[in-house]
């Protein structure tokens, strides 16, 4: 009868571990048969492009139940058609969520075109729905084609060889300016003129973020300490 080393229990002959503390026992006087490899695995490893596809089958069925059932009770009982805007905010969210996950190697320039594409077709949903004109070519179409252009801009600028800090000093000035283009829009359509104040307010909060990382990328040391204080 042999004992574990490490905490003392009565160890079973040919026993390869201790069953407690699990330290290898090493006995020259018994013989240990190591088990055999078993013929079927117990853990069944999934590639990583079919448990993609296969979340994105789960969700899109999740999504699409319910947009059925409002249709549904739309045509049967309130002949609103509302369940067009649910069934249309439902495709956007899957355009812009899931359906990059189908892809073996994502290409964000032309995903981000996918889904500024997706945008204003929604859009145009509430513009064939609504009574009010023009806010679809005057308001809504250049304020996605401006954002569209800033996104891909900084997507062009972070393919880059750069440090993180540059790249975020460059989403900084990507948020300061969608802020301009949005604001300008929004007053163009709205009032006729500029009035020009949140974004004020955006940019001052923007630039204090921007002088950090300015001095992130300048100090090699406080560059290091952040690196190494959250993993970055």
């Amino acid at each position: 009868m042999s004992y574990c080393v490490n905490c003392g229990v009565e160890l079973e002959q040919g026993c390869g571990e201790c069953p407690l503390c699990e330290t290898p026992v090493i006995n020259p006087r018994e013989f240990y048969n190591k088990p055999e490899k078993p013929a079927y695995p117990e853990i069944i490893k999934i590639p990583k492009a079919t448990h993609k596809r296969f979340t994105v089958f789960v969700i899109s069925m999740v999504l699409l139940i319910p947009n059925i059932v409002l249709a549904v009770l739309d045509i049967a009982f309130w002949s609103s058609g509302i369940s067009a805007y649910i069934f249309g905010g439902t495709v956007l969210v899957w355009t812009w969520f899931l359906f990059p996950m189908l892809w073996k190697k994502p290409l964000p320039l032309i995903l981000l075109q996918i889904d500024a594409i997706a945008l204003l077709a929604y859009l145009y949903l509430f513009k064939l729905k609504s009574n009010e004109s023009g806010w679809f070519e005057g308001l809504a179409v250049p304020m996605v084609i401006a954002c569209w252009a800033i996104a891909a801009i900084f997507i062009f600028w972070s393919r880059k060889p750069i440090r993180k800090s540059y790249t975020g000093i460059a989403a900084t000035v990507a948020v300061i300016v969608m802020s301009y283009v949005i604001e300008i829009c929004v007053d163009m359509f709205v009032f006729g003129r500029l009035q020009l104040g949140v974004s004020f307010a955006v940019t001052a909060c923007c630039i204090p973020i921007i002088i950090f990382f300015i001095v992130l990328a300048k100090s090699r040391k406080l560059n290091a300490w952040v690196s190494r204080k959250f993993f970055m």
